[in-house]
């Protein structure tokens, strides 16, 4: 009897150390983690609005100084009218530009009319105007070239470069302008074209100054179309143009 007691005494005991060596050993405690670290973000580069310089606060021009920059680029192949001319911002890049009266001089009209010549010679009346009721507009016909006679009355405009605008050695881009000068002409700055606009809706966008004249006994002005010259008479109605 005290055989088997013991037996099973020992029984017990094995089977305990069994279970014991069967359990899953406890895991060490974990170390708590540090929390991710926040993504660093460089700082926003500020944005900076970038707007063009106005145009330098020039001297008034001297009929010399006039007659000089038409000879820069024209030499002596037209005969220079100081007594009319005008400057202003007319193609809207900041610098100053100059709109002068000139005759053709004699025996030059091969070189003026020259297809190589360094100047734009063009009819700003040959232009067609776009209508201000349409929201397509038709294809505008080609014009004819234009030529220059003895007789005409034409416009020199010289763009200007830089801070000195017109006046500089580098102002070489010029338009001269045939059918746009008969009488005094002047410099306008849009927003007194504006003032007429009367609250309509505009249509005509324009860029720089104006040259403002007389053409034919139709008062109006010449606009800077981004390529061309372009004839506004005033009776076409102040509603269709707006600054840009």
């Amino acid at each position: 009897m005290f055989s088997r007691e013991k037996n099973l005494v020992l029984f017990g005991l094995a089977l305990a150390l069994v279970m014991v060596g069967c359990a899953k050993a406890p895991e060490p405690p974990r170390a708590e983690q540090p929390p991710p670290a926040e993504a660093v973000l460089p700082p926003a580069t500020p944005t900076v609005e970038v707007k063009p310089e106005p145009a330098a606060k020039l001297p008034p021009p001297t009929q010399d100084e006039v007659r000089g920059a038409v000879a820069r680029v024209y030499k002596d192949t037209v005969v220079v009218d100081t007594n009319r001319f005008a400057v202003g911002d007319f193609n809207g890049d900041g610098s100053q530009d100059l709109a002068v009266v000139v005759t053709p001089a004699t025996g030059m009209l091969g070189e003026i009319n020259s297809e190589v010549a360094n100047w734009i010679l063009e009819d700003p009346q040959k232009i067609v105007l776009p209508e201000p009721k349409k929201a397509a507009q038709p294809m505008a016909p080609v014009p004819a070239p234009t030529r220059v006679v003895q007789s005409d009355v034409l416009l020199v405009v010289l763009h200007g470069h830089g801070p000195s605008g017109w006046r500089s050695p580098e102002s070489r881009q010029t338009y001269l302008l045939k059918n746009a000068a008969e009488g005094g002409i002047k410099s306008q700055q849009i927003t007194t074209v504006l003032k007429d606009n009367g609250g309509k809706p505009p249509l005509l966008k324009l860029r720089g100054d104006v040259i403002s004249e007389t053409l034919g006994a139709e008062p109006g002005f010449l606009y800077y179309n981004g390529s061309k010259y372009v004839w506004y008479p005033r009776s076409r109605g102040a509603e269709s143009f707006a600054s840009k």
